[in-house]
This record gives structure tokens, C-alpha cells and sequence, in this order.
């Protein structure tokens, strides 16, 4: 097999496992929106933005230090392994000490419970992530594909189950709980040979050397990536943070279907030119055309229909977060111009590049969204695409330095990607002009969808796309089949 058919391959599996995954998720989504309120999800979002936070520390760059390091020996599993149980831990410990003041600064008595049973999860996290870890860096995505799934099966159907016995806001604690257990379990169990399960505990220099630098902008950026909740909690109210999080939650939705897919073979994958000391610059540049080809679309189709879509999925008692998911579509499309460059500054071993950056973007985020909550949630969401904006002007002189990649090269590779999502939103505007506010949500969701498509697809076509060689590819390989079976 070429080392090109099994990257396609590769992808291939990676994107069917977000699909399925996605699918579980807004199964489980649905069926919690219709159970819990939004104050309850709001408590919840709150205490996971905690649980993020303590995330960069309890990871502290280990699985990057596993996916990127040359010399992967056992030893350095094996302390890869111990300096995660140590960090996860000391973290543990950290979030279960810190439930009752956090519960005193949101007078709300529920959180203390949900950060007890947290803590019990960073607990147990360990062994997954640096086995998963180790699974990426070899692309063994069959892998990576039933770790993911069968833990987010397991924990949507717990998740039900709590909710539909009245567990409320804890029933997203208990379910993640159980879904990062069968994480664990399915890795250990799948695990490749020589790859151990014990521990040691020497030579961690080495690791948290390099966990150091990275984590320290991880942190910075999942506190500014994330922080809307914390502060709308906090300045407006939960129930506001509840609406702002499911309304944040559709714009995530790209990240869950394509990028996050894509996302974790891009760091060993630039890796892998860095040590064949081949040019990043067209790969980056073809990576961006291929990513904007499908996510400018997607936004744009979603912002025009976000009402029928929100009132499918969630019902009419979320319509508050409509507006929202409009705003924060602008800042979902911006995002995809700087996704992946962290990554391929770290590839080319510019960590602190990449630390620095994080540094001087997320403060600007967190002021931004702070003042912005004294003026309601709309005005959370512009200031959340202004952060992005701000992202990208601090990015691309950075970029070009540690790496090449100018941002003329950026933005050239997007010219194509533009005109398909003015033909894959126009469409969907008709829809919506001719039977705008409706009491049929489904219906205009679909058509609406349906036109979306038809209109990506000629926009693709006719503008010769580059995702237009692979759309032909993907039938020549269906006729083929088809053939063969007839």
C-alpha cells in the first residue's frame, strides 16, 4: 500500500469515527435537552470549564510528548504512563479540595457535588490517553475509532438513563465519569504488544521538560477558548450560560464532525515532513483550501438556519440561543484559519512559539468577553469573533517566522472556498425567505439542508475545487463496487 492511499485510508477511518461518534453524541443531546433544563446544564458547563482547566495540567503536554518524540522506547512509555497517574493525581486532588469555595462564589450547592464526582474521572484517566496517544502517533485510527465510540455509546446510554431517573445536573458528572472508565478499559484491552500498563517513575525530566513549555500554553488557551461560561455564569446567570453553551455547542459541531477527526493526524503528520525535511508550505496551504472548502459552507448554511435547526434538535424553549449560534458562526469560520498552526509550529519545533502565542491571544479573549458580559449574550458572541480576529493578526507574522507559511499563502488557499459557500447559502436563504418561522422546525431544517447541498456540490464543481478530484474519486470507487457486485 502507498504511503498516499494509507493516509487517505487513514482519514477515511478518522471520519467515519466522528461521524458515528457525532451521531451518538446529538442522539444523547437531544434526548438530555428535553429533560434537563437549561440552568442545569449551565451548572454543569461551569464545572467542566474548571475540569478543562485542570485538563492541561493533568495531561501536561504528555500525550504530545508521546506523539512527536523520535525515540519512543518502553522506558519512555512506561514514565510517559507514571508522570500522567502523578499529574492526574495531584489535579484530582486539586478539583476535589476546590468544590466547596467554587460552590460558595456561584451560591449554587450543586456544584460542589458534580466537581466530587470530576475529580473521581481525572482519576482515572491515565491510561487511556498515553495508549490512545500512542495509537495516533502509529495512525492506528481502527483503534482510535472503537476507543472513541464504545466509550461515547456507554456513556450517552448512562447519561439517559440518570437523566430519565431525575438526576439533573448531575447526570452529565456520572456520565462522563463513565464514559472516560470504558475509555480506559477499551484502550488497555486494545493496546498494542510491548505497550506496557505499569508505570515508573524516574526519568520524568525529560517529559515535564517538555510539558512544561507546552502545557503552559495549553492552559492559556483553554481558558480564553472557554471562558465565556465561567464569566456569563458569573455576570449574567446560569441559565445564560446554559443558552450561551448550547448555542456554542452547534458551532462546535464542525470541530466534532470534520475537525477533530482531521485534527489529531496533523501533528504527526507535519512531523513526519519535518524529520524528511520536506517545504510545509504547500501541504498547509492544501490542508487550509480543503478544511474551508467544507467548514465556510457549513457556518454559513447553519447561520441561516439556525432558528429551524436549534427548535429540531433542541425544542422552542431554547430559541434564546438562536442569535448566538448566527454570531458565533462568523467566529467558528475565522477559527479555521489558525486551527492547525499550533500544531505545525510545535512539528517544526517551535513549541514556545506556539506558548508565546497562546500568551498574548487568550488575555485579549478573556478582557474582551468580561466587558462584553456586562451588556448581555449577544454581545459575548461579537466579542467572541473579535477574539478570533485578533487571534489571526497575532498568528500570521509568527507563522511566517517559525515555518514559512506567509498569510498571503492563507488566504490565497481560500479564494475557491468563498465562492462555494455563496452557492451552498444560497439555497438555504430562499427557504427560509419563502417559509421563515414556520411551525414545521424538521421541514425547513431539511429542505433547507437538502438545497445546502446541491448547491456545495455545484459550487465545488464549478468553481474545480480541490475537494472536486475526490468527490470523482469517491464515485469512480462506488461504480466499481456496484460493477463487481452486479
Amino acid at each position: 500500500m502507498s504511503a498516499d492511499t494509507k493516509i487517505k485510508r487513514t482519514l477515511g477511518i478518522a471520519v467515519v469515527t466522528q461521524y458515528t461518534e457525532l451521531f451518538i453524541q446529538f442522539v444523547g443531546v437531544m434526548i438530555l435537552a428535553r429533560i434537563i433544563s437549561s440552568e442545569e446544564i449551565g451548572i454543569y458547563s461551569v464545572a467542566a470549564f474548571l475540569m478543562a482547566l485542570l485538563h492541561v495540567f493533568r495531561d501536561f503536554g504528555v500525550t504530545k510528548y508521546v506523539i512527536q518524540e523520535p525515540d519512543l522506547t518502553t522506558e519512555k512509555i512506561r514514565s510517559a504512563l507514571g508522570a500522567a497517574i502523578l499529574l492526574a493525581a495531584g489535579v484530582a486532588l486539586v478539583l476535589f479540595s476546590l468544590r466547596h469555595p467554587v460552590a460558595r462564589f456561584y451560591n449554587e450547592p450543586r456544584l460542589a457535588d458534580i466537581m466530587a464526582v470530576m475529580s473521581i474521572s481525572f482519576a482515572v484517566t491515565p491510561f487511556g490517553s498515553v495508549i490512545n496517544a500512542i495509537n495516533r502517533r502509529n495512525m492506528a485510527m481502527r483503534k482510535v475509532a472503537a476507543i472513541h465510540i464504545g466509550s461515547g455509546l456507554f456513556s450517552t446510554i448512562v447519561s439517559t438513563i440518570l437523566a430519565l431517573n431525575g438526576f439533573g445536573a448531575m447526570t452529565l458528572a456520572w456520565s462522563n465519569l463513565a464514559g472516560i472508565a470504558m475509555y480506559g478499559l477499551i484502550a488497555a484491552l486494545l493496546r498494542a504488544p510491548g505497550v506496557p500498563l505499569m508505570p515508573r517513575f524516574r526519568e520524568l525530566r525529560e517529559i515535564l521538560r517538555f510539558g512544561s513549555v507546552a502545557s503552559l500554553g495549553s492552559l492559556a488557551n483553554v481558558a480564553g477558548s472557554n471562558c465565556q461560561d465561567v464569566i456569563i455564569g458569573k455576570n449574567l446567570s446560569l441559565e445564560a450560560t446554559g443558552f450561551f453553551s448550547r448555542g456554542n455547542g452547534f458551532v462546535q459541531v464542525f470541530k466534532n464532525l470534520i475537525a477533530n477527526a482531521v485534527g489529531p493526524l496533523v501533528l504527526p503528520y507535519f512531523s513526519a515532513l519535518r524529520h524528511q525535511s520536506s517545504d510545509m508550505v504547500q501541504p498547509y496551504r492544501a490542508a487550509i483550501t480543503y478544511i474551508t472548502g467544507v467548514a465556510w459552507p457549513f457556518f454559513g448554511v447553519l447561520a441561516v438556519l439556525a432558528l429551524p435547526t436549534v427548535r429540531t434538535f433542541y425544542g422552542p424553549n431554547w430559541d434564546a440561543s438562536v442569535p448566538l449560534v448566527q454570531i458565533l458562526c462568523a467566529a467558528g469560520a475565522l477559527s479555521m484559519l489558525t486551527m492547525f498552526a499550533g500544531d505545525v509550529m510545535i512539528a517544526n519545533g517551535h513549541v514556545k512559539a506556539v506558548t508565546k502565542l497562546q500568551l498574548m491571544t487568550q488575555p485579549v479573549r478573556v478582557g474582551l468577553i468580561l466587558g462584553a458580559s456586562m451588556f448581555g449574550l449577544a454581545h459575548v458572541a461579537v466579542a467572541t469573533v473579535v477574539s478570533e480576529a485578533v487571534a489571526l493578526a497575532l498568528l500570521s507574522p509568527l507563522l511566517r517566522r517559525t515555518t514559512g507559511i506567509s498569510f498571503h499563502h492563507v488566504l490565497s488557499a481560500t479564494v475557491r472556498s468563498s465562492l462555494v459557500t455563496l452557492f451552498a447559502v444560497g439555497g438555504p436563504l430562499l427557504v427560509m425567505m419563502l417559509d421563515s418561522g414556520s411551525g414545521y422546525p424538521l421541514v425547513d431544517a431539511v429542505a433547507g439542508g437538502l438545497v445546502a447541498l446541491v448547491g456545495w456540490l455545484v459550487g465545488v464543481f464549478w468553481c474545480r475545487h480541490p475537494i472536486r478530484e475526490h468527490l470523482l474519486q469517491a464515485r469512480g470507487w462506488l461504480n466499481a463496487r456496484l460493477l463487481t457486485r452486479s
